[in-house]
């Protein structure tokens, strides 16, 4: 299960971290950095090693100090944050209701 949650919370940071418009200014400074660090944080595949070996720790280390439950905590909720954004781009054709346009003339909607 701690295998499942460590890779659900990792896709997710490496999500939050490539994708969000919150993370977006910190992004464009670091992809400025002419080193190993900069390179390792532009790319998703070598990000989501190393916070996937951060992750694994924090969940196999979890009953050892109150910092790491904490820490457990939070990367339950990514990973469940992921899981219902997978679920959504699964099942979103069968579960969104149809589009409505705000530019649509009232009097045809009768």
């Amino acid at each position: 299960m701690e295998l499942f949650v460590a890779a659900l919370a990792t896709w997710q940071i490496v999500e939050i971290w490539h994708h969000s418009t919150l993370m977006a200014p910190l992004r464009a400074r670091t992809e400025m950095w002419q080193n190993k660090l900069g390179e390792l944080l532009s790319c998703p595949w070598c990000f989501s090693v190393w916070v996937g070996l951060v992750c694994g720790l924090v969940l196999a280390t979890v009953d050892i100090s109150l910092a790491n439950r904490a820490g457990g905590v939070i990367l339950y909720g990514l990973a469940a944050s992921r899981l219902a954004n997978l679920g959504n781009d699964v099942f979103k054709s069968f579960c969104r209701t149809p589009g409505f346009s705000l530019d649509t003339d009232v009097e045809s909607i009768d």
